[in-house]
Formats: structure tokens, sequence, C-alpha cells
């Protein structure tokens, strides 16, 4: 080795001297380093653009999910109230006054003595009671002027009293 240098040093020294004497111009040496940063510097622009996309496309669905959500629950709660309304108006309607009154719309009119059939444990039927024939009111007299309406049919009503 001369002057005290290893090889090494002296190729250490020498690489050093020849980037000392590219700073003093801006132009020279700095295309090599540059050019190999702008596909890196690209790509991760790309990145960084495609995930911002991304991630609007996102949000943007998830916004629209929500309100369809929200319409879906609207939809949801008012068909719940209104099968809440319609078993409100059958268990009125199928209540026992609510039968009577539609039974005298009809022309149906309550029995005195109702016969009941009882089935007995072996099977044999046992009627208990004696049916009778239904009798209707006697209709409102007519007034003069009134022209006389004939009455409405005679229906017996089972169980009705």
């Amino acid at each position: 080795p001369t002057g005290g240098r290893t090889a090494a040093a002296a190729r250490a020294y020498a690489r050093r001297g020849q980037r000392m004497a590219g700073q003093g111009d801006p132009l020279a040496g700095s295309a090599g380093p540059a050019a190999g940063r702008i596909p890196f510097v690209l790509l991760v622009m790309t990145l960084l653009v495609g995930g911002l996309v991304a991630t609007l496309w996102l949000s943007t669905a998830a916004t629209a999910d929500s309100y369809r959500l929200a319409a879906a629950q609207q939809q949801t709660t008012s068909l719940s109230e209104q099968g809440q309304r319609l078993q409100r108006e059958v268990a009125a309607t199928a209540a026992a006054p609510a039968l009577a009154a539609a039974a005298r719309q009809l022309g149906m009119v309550p029995v005195d003595q109702v016969a009941r059939l009882v089935v007995e444990p072996d099977g044999e039927i046992t009627v208990v009671g004696t049916p009778t024939p239904a009798r209707a009111p006697a209709p409102p007299p007519v007034q003069a002027g009134e022209q006389a309406q004939p009455p409405p049919p005679v229906q017996a009503a089972a169980g009705a009293g």
C-alpha cells in the first residue's frame, strides 16, 4: 500500500473526490439518482390516489346503504303498526257483543232455550236440553203513509243470548 493507505481506502478516497467534484455543477451527476426515484414516487402517488378514491367510494356506499336501511326500518314499523291495528279490529269484531249486534243486523234472533250436544268419552253423543225454534219479536206498527216492509227472515243464532 502506498502512502500508508490500503487499496480499499484509496478507492474510497477516489470515489469521495469524484463526488465532491460533482457538487460544483448542479446538473452533473443528479440525473442518475433522481431518474431512479421518479417511478417510485409515481407509484406511491398512484397508491395514495387509489386509496383516496377507494375510501370515498366506500364512504358513499355506506351512506347509501344507511339510507336504504332507514327506509326499510320505517316500512317495517309502518307494517307492524298496521298489523297490530288489524289484529285489534279482528279481536273487536270477534267479541261476543259485536257478534250479537252483527246477528241482529242480519235478522237473527236469540234462542230462549239452547240445546247442546255433549260427546261422551266413549264417543256417544247426548243432546242436553230441548231445542225450540226462535221467536222473532213483533214488527213495529205501520203508521199512516208508510209502506209495510216484509219482516226479515228469522234464523236461530246458536249460543247468542
